[in-house]
């Protein structure tokens, strides 16, 4: 199971810690005013210590040339199963439409929209949709895939993951991220049948991949290549 903390570090700012059982190595990466750090269950404090100490001035570097989207009037989301865009309008509150996969976001036309506040508020309100949007399909999805393909797991869960996009434990709990759901069908079909295949086979062996092939009735090699060029980080 995965837990996470944040902290406050001296030197280095705000860093969100994620303690994962299946990682084999400290894994760090910067994005906006966070560094994220993926530490493996055995993995101590000392140890955290000297990987800031290597790579901590480099991921400070990283960090001031990441430059977030804007998102105003010219930014787009259109993906099979979720669009967002933003609209002003003469009213003088913030409304959200909804209707399956369209969501738009209207705004006071006099807003101002690229304030750090303003825009940090906005992209809450897309994680908030995203996550909606993320129950009303994946976990229906998942379900029905392994009923076809004769897989059982224990429970289903959505985080605001922007390290992975899905991960089984050993007693058969998936963790899937929202941002999913800006995937193509086929990609989000893929991670699902990945981490099934994880309740049979936890690893990434011959089995495993050879179970997936079967699953997935094609090379999923070739899916895995296709979600590398896929971000989980975009807001």
């Amino acid at each position: 199971m995965l837990k996470k903390s944040l902290i406050a570090h001296p030197q280095y700012g705000n860093i969100e810690i994620t303690r994962n059982p299946r990682a084999r190595r400290i894994i760090l990466r910067a994005r906006p005013n966070l560094l994220c750090i993926t530490l493996p269950t055995f993995a101590t404090g000392k140890d955290l210590e000297r990987a800031l100490e290597m790579y901590g001035k480099k991921l400070l570097a990283q960090q001031d040339a990441i430059q977030p989207e804007t998102i105003d009037v010219a930014y787009r989301i259109d993906t099979p199963q979720f669009a967002f865009e933003l609209q002003p309008h003469n009213g003088d509150k913030f409304l959200i439409r909804y209707n399956g996969r369209h969501n738009t976001l209207l705004y006071p036309a006099a807003t101002n929209l690229h304030s750090p506040e303003r825009q940090a508020w906005i992209r809450n309100v897309i994680k908030m949709r995203l996550r909606s949007r993320a129950k009303e399909i994946l976990p229906g999805r998942l379900q029905q895939l392994a009923t076809q393909h004769g897989f059982a797991f224990s429970s289903v869960s959505l985080r605001d993951c922007h390290t992975r996009w899905g991960s089984c434990s050993s007693r058969g709990s998936i963790n899937l991220s929202i941002y999913l759901v800006l995937l193509p069908d086929e990609l989000i079909d893929y991670v699902l049948m990945h981490e099934l295949c994880h309740t049979v086979e936890m690893n990434h062996s011959d089995r495993f991949w050879a179970l997936l092939d079967k699953a997935c009735q094609c090379d999923s090699r070739t899916l895995r290549q296709a979600l590398k060029k896929h971000k989980c980080d975009i807001l």
